[in-house]
C-alpha cells in the first residue's frame, strides 16, 4: 500500500461553455431493444425511462451522458 501524496491542483476540468451535452439510455431487460434517441436534455431521458418502466415493467437502464469538457488553468 502506498501513502497518499499531496499534489497541488493547478488545473480544473468542467463542461465547455459552448459544448453540447448529449444523453441516451437503453433498456437492459434481456432482449428488449428499447432506447432513447440522443437528447440535449438529460432529465428528458430519465422521463422516457420512467415511461418505459410504467409501460413494460422493465426497470434497469444504461444511461450515458456525454459532454465536451474544457481544462482550464487555476481556479475560475
Amino acid at each position: 500500500m502506498t501513502a497518499p501524496v499531496d499534489v497541488p491542483v493547478t488545473h480544473r476540468i468542467g463542461p465547455h461553455p459552448q459544448g453540447e451535452t448529449v444523453a441516451t439510455a437503453h433498456c437492459l431487460d434481456g432482449g428488449c431493444g428499447w432506447e432513447t434517441p440522443p437528447s440535449a436534455q438529460p432529465p428528458g431521458v430519465n422521463v422516457e425511462c420512467l415511461a418505459h418502466t410504467v409501460e413494460t415493467g422493465h426497470d434497469t437502464f444504461a444511461v450515458t451522458v456525454e459532454c465536451v469538457a474544457l481544462v482550464t488553468d487555476g481556479p475560475r
